[in-house]
């Protein structure tokens, strides 16, 4: 019987071969793009779930709650919160502290590399699966003064020979053994490093660390089996051991801290899992509009196959077998759709890749990739055919073969609908990766109030610090080096905050949080921040006075005439303001902009930029840029990025969702494109009587094409109406995330109508002027 049913599914298929091709083609593309985001919801839901006992494993976070009420959650935890946890917490069966990743000079005799790694405790190997190829597995760093290497940075040093017990020189500051080396980091895994050193050398690094008011790094625990704990247990080991501390600690699953990063006021509000949650929608969206279009070509073909329902119910057929007939056809199509699907995604995934960032391979022998696949399919068959298939199995035979074909033909008010749907669907889509992309080119042409154009960066590293002022020197001896300048972290996302600050006058039980960011005196000329009223820094004399943005001027209560010669007091000591600069995005510009204080440093920090000149040749000015680093600094290799780049990687995200928008609006519109020239060839076909009695009564070819049209381009319109308000709600929500946003105006929408409307008599006006221009004579003798 299987057999039958696939061979007459196969014949039908063959027998109708444009409209077999318009239901296989839109259900590959529909099926392709589905298959596109499976690829990456699974690699984003997999981040951090390799590891064997990721069920068990929570990173500690503080709730720090201001006098004002307000709490901010982060991961930053006390250098003493774990030795506590370890004594005070039976449930714990592991408790590990690691630091931020960081970039340090890794020396094996003449050769050198600047590489990521961590400082951690042993016991991070018992809680993460990062198996120990070689080496001590039990304890993979055995005392003070060893340090394990991954796979992929023994090779790069080492190349075949064995690395265990050979000595490598870290940050010029440690000559460490090696003792164990383990497998390369997952791409899946958060946590990226290639070499872990001692956490004690971390604390002796930074003394700072052992006030239980200061965090700095991160701490993660295992839990024993079947065993929970409870929050006011873990919450109130700060307050014990420092009461005037207004920091909680509490557990949060390890493995959902990626897609659930975002904090308000102390509850959990979601992150990443938000963009889950659209590209899941898309794909659901899509994969609805390939089976609308299969459903409306295979209920307007109903009339055509009308005969061969007849016969098959004249000679003994039943309708549950011709049900199984109509949805084998359906499903074998989807099948045929599937293998096309699989050979597109595999020549466009280098494609996708580097849209998205990732290097996601297709490995059709994964479970979670098969059987979604495989779902996939089946559903799309059994949902695209199963209303068809009822409809034709409902056609009277008596009626069917006295020539009746229309007999039982129903759904006409169905397939309308679907049209609606489908287009009011692009029609958001449209709206919607519209306003992405135009909040994107906002975000990237936004005047941020400083200058961010032909300035390299280059980290900080012990050489530089040494010889800073000699390397600082050449470099401005080259023509088109304007300016040298050190400064701190990440000017465009600030990441040092405090509440530290001190003034006469400020309020008593406030907690106002100030952005801090050390730097030295050529740094604000760098960058072109200009400054509102008094001076900057001056080298050399101002190491303990500050300068401070408007935006913390006025939160200070300070005007602008009199914030000049304040007194303030910060980590340099009692100074005084100095000067005020404009407000500038200091930010990610969700945010607004927040008040900040300046504070002279020539060390402590993180980067130096070099400002060039406009017109310039750049291969040829970093290659005389890269001769002076290496003669004053030979022992680091030269590394550097612009800080257009800096900038451009902090809305990475945005931009990846910009183009996927872009990609799936196209990708919406043509399914649909398709849905309606197979319709509207099918309608074209049913009305031919019509078309021929009415160009004999004098109908032009114009007259019959507007009619034809009619329909559709009345359908479209009707998809505006319902799509509008659900797109200016969706970008309305979209926008108001950014404290600086663009702004959707009306033409947005009335272009999209145009393009829709114009992209609709395109679809359909093909077919209407071919049945225009159809010989009356021969639409006359064609059978109803």
């Amino acid at each position: 019987m299987i057999k039958n049913f696939l061979k007459t599914s196969l014949r039908n298929l063959l027998r109708h071969k444009v409209y077999s091709f318009i239901n296989i083609l839109g259900l590959t593309v529909g099926i392709a793009t589905t298959i596109f985001i499976l690829l990456w919801i699974t690699d984003e839901v997999s981040f951090d779930r390799f590891h064997a006992n990721s069920d068990r494993i929570f990173s500690v976070l503080i709730n720090n709650t201001y006098p004002d009420g307000k709490i901010e959650t982060y991961p930053a935890t006390p250098a003493k919160l774990k030795d506590v946890i370890e004594s005070n917490l039976p449930e714990v069966e592991f408790a590990a502290q690691y630091s931020y990743e960081a970039e340090l000079l890794i020396k094996d005799g003449t050769n050198s590399f600047n590489e990521i790694g961590i400082y951690a405790d042993p016991a991070l190997f018992n809680i993460f699966s990062f198996p120990i190829l070689t080496g001590n597995n039990t304890q993979p760093l055995t005392d003070l003064k060893s340090i394990a290497i991954s796979e992929n940075l023994a090779r790069k040093i080492f190349k075949n020979e064995n690395p265990i017990g050979k000595p490598l020189l870290v940050g010029q500051s440690y000559e460490l053994t090696i003792t164990s080396v383990f497998t390369d980091i997952p791409k899946n895994s958060s946590l990226q490093f290639d070499f872990v050193i001692p956490f004690e050398l971390f604390l002796k690094e930074n003394p700072w660390t052992q006030n239980w008011k200061s965090g700095g790094l991160r701490t993660v625990v295992m839990l024993k089996p079947n065993s929970e704990v409870a929050d006011n247990k873990l919450s109130n080991l700060i307050k014990r051991n420092c009461p005037d501390c207004t920091t909680r600690a509490f557990l949060f699953p390890y493995a959902k801290a990626r897609l659930h990063s975002n904090f308000e006021n102390g509850i959990n509000t979601g992150g990443r899992i938000q963009q889950v949650y659209l590209f899941g929608a898309v794909a659901v969206l899509i994969l609805i509009m390939a089976c609308i279009n299969f459903m409306n070509l295979s209920t307007a073909r109903s009339a055509s196959r009308s005969r061969e329902v007849g016969i098959r119910k004249s000679i003994g057929a039943q309708k549950a077998g011709l049900i199984i007939q109509f949805i084998s056809e359906s499903i074998l199509m989807s099948f045929i759709a599937l293998l096309f699907a699989l050979v597109i995604v595999q020549l466009l995934l280098p494609v996708f890749n580097e849209v998205t960032g990732k290097s996601i391979q297709l490995d059709i022998t994964n479970p979670i990739l098969a059987s979604g696949a495989l779902i996939i399919t089946l559903l799309c068959g059994l949902l695209a055919g199963s209303y068809p298939s009822f409809v034709l199995s409902r056609f009277n035979p008596a009626k069917v073969l006295k020539g009746d074909s229309r007999s039982g033909l129903t759904g006409n008010r169905l397939r309308k609908v679907l049209v609606v749907v489908q287009f009011a669907t692009s029609v958001v889509l449209v709206v919607g990766s519209i306003s992405v992309y135009k909040q994107i080119t906002y975000i990237s042409k936004r005047n941020l109030g400083f200058d961010k154009d032909n300035i390299i960066v280059l980290d900080q590293n012990d050489g530089m610090v040494k010889h800073y002022q000699a390397i600082k020197n050449d470099l401005l001896q080259l023509p088109h080096v304007k300016n040298v300048a050190f400064g701190g972290n990440n000017i465009f996302t600030v990441p040092i905050t405090t509440t530290d600050p001190t003034w006469a006058g400020k309020p008593d039980n406030t907690a106002i949080s100030f952005k801090i960011y050390r730097c030295d005196a050529e740094f604000i000329p760098a960058l072109n921040i200009k400054i509102r009223k008094g001076r900057n820094f001056i080298e050399g004399q101002d190491g303990s006075n500050y300068i401070v943005n408007s935006k913390a001027a006025e939160v200070m209560g300070l005007d602008l005439e009199n914030a000049v010669g304040t007194e303030l007091e910060m980590w340099n000591g009692k100074g005084s303001i100095i000067g005020v600069t404009e407000d500038f995005h200091n930010d990610n510009l969700r945010f607004g902009i927040e008040p900040m204080i300046f504070m002279y440093s020539e060390s402590i920090g993180s980067h130096y930029f070099i400002k060039l000149s406009a017109q310039i040749q750049i291969t040829e000015q970093v290659s005389q840029i890269e001769s002076i680093f290496r003669k004053h600094n030979p022992d680091h290799p030269f590394e550097y990025t612009f800080l257009n780049d800096v900038f451009n990687r902090e809305y990475q995200t945005e931009h990846v969702i910009g183009k996927l928008s872009i990609s799936f609006t196209i990708i919406a519109v043509l399914i649909s494109c398709l849905g309606l020239f197979g319709l509207a060839s099918f309608m074209a076909e049913r009305r031919t009587k019509e078309i021929g009695i009415r160009k004999v009564m004098g109908a032009s070819v114009v007259n019959l094409t507007l009619m034809l049209c009619r329909d559709f381009t009345f359908l479209v319109t009707i998809s505006l109406l319902i799509g509008y308000p659900i797109a200016w709600y969706l970008v309305s929500n979209y926008l108001t995330e950014y404290s600086f946003h663009t702004e959707i105006h009306f033409t947005l929408y009335f272009f999209t109508g145009v393009f829709m409307l114009v992209v609709t008599l395109l679809s359909v006006g093909y077919q209407s002027i071919r049945a225009a221009n159809s010989n009356p004579v021969t639409s006359l003798r064609t059978e109803g």
